[in-house]
């Protein structure tokens, strides 16, 4: 796995004016030509002829097709860890609880990336499809949730660590899964997916709802109870049909 990583990252940087031009024009070409006709259809030769360069330069900085999915994804999920943290940090210092606002700036966001790049859903596709690249996307996923987490354990230090981190991991991903299948809906409907995303999201890390959760977990005698009356009803239903054979 490690191999292919390798394989998916940028050969190198560019520095010079004139290579970060370059650079970017294969970027740009590409992410018009896979708007245009998919992914698949697409070869490489392809991209350095509408780019207008040898197709050894363009390798230079991208060794596979895949490569160039990774840098867009990593600029994408770059600028939302980036608002994430920006927002995050600034009600930390403000020391007030602004939850819900910032999960209104992260949808928007969101939202507002997906919009102005006619590739993205060839792009999130691309990811979904390739092992490494679902593998970086988890870990982006599993960083967002922590930065959330430990920002409301902040702000509600009382709530449960655990269940602060679950609802957090829960909120990202909802996030992110229901923007892309706004892209699909005609306006207003996805004006209004994306308020009631706003409204579910916010009802999902508001501290009175982890309240009520933990009141549902049955603990102590409550669980062993529990436990004790669940196997006697599989032990009861197992009897049942011995005794039918």
């Amino acid at each position: 796995m490690f191999e292919v990583e390798n394989r998916t990252q940028i050969k190198r940087q560019p520095r010079q004016d004139r290579s970060h031009a370059r650079f970017e024009s294969v970027l740009e070409t590409a992410l018009r030509l896979f708007a245009a006709r998919g992914y698949e259809s697409v070869s490489m030769r392809e991209i350095a002829r509408e780019a207008k360069m040898p197709i050894a330069s363009v390798y230079q900085y991208f060794p596979m097709k895949l490569a160039i999915v990774r840098e867009m994804w990593t600029r994408y999920t770059s600028t939302i860890s980036g608002t994430l943290a920006e927002g995050i940090r600034r009600s930390i210092e403000e020391g007030r609880d602004e939850a819900n606002h910032l999960v209104g700036i992260i949808i928007d966001r969101m939202s507002e990336l997906q919009t102005s790049n006619p590739a993205f859903i060839e792009v999130w596709s691309c990811v979904a499809a390739s092992m490494e690249l679902r593998a970086l996307n988890i870990d982006d996923t599993l960083q967002n949730a922590r930065i959330i987490a430990d920002a409301l354990q902040k702000l509600h230090p009382d709530a449960d660590p655990s269940a602060l981190f679950d609802r957090s991991l829960i909120a990202i991903e909802m996030a992110s899964a229901t923007t892309r299948f706004a892209l699909a809906l005609p306006e207003p409907h996805r004006a209004r997916v994306l308020l009631s995303l706003k409204a579910a999201i916010s009802l999902l890390i508001d501290p009175v709802t982890l309240d009520a959760q933990a009141s549902l977990q049955p603990t102590g005698k409550k669980a062993r109870r529990a436990g004790a009356v669940g196997n006697a009803k599989r032990s009861g239903k197992a009897a049942k049909a011995k005794k039918g054979k």
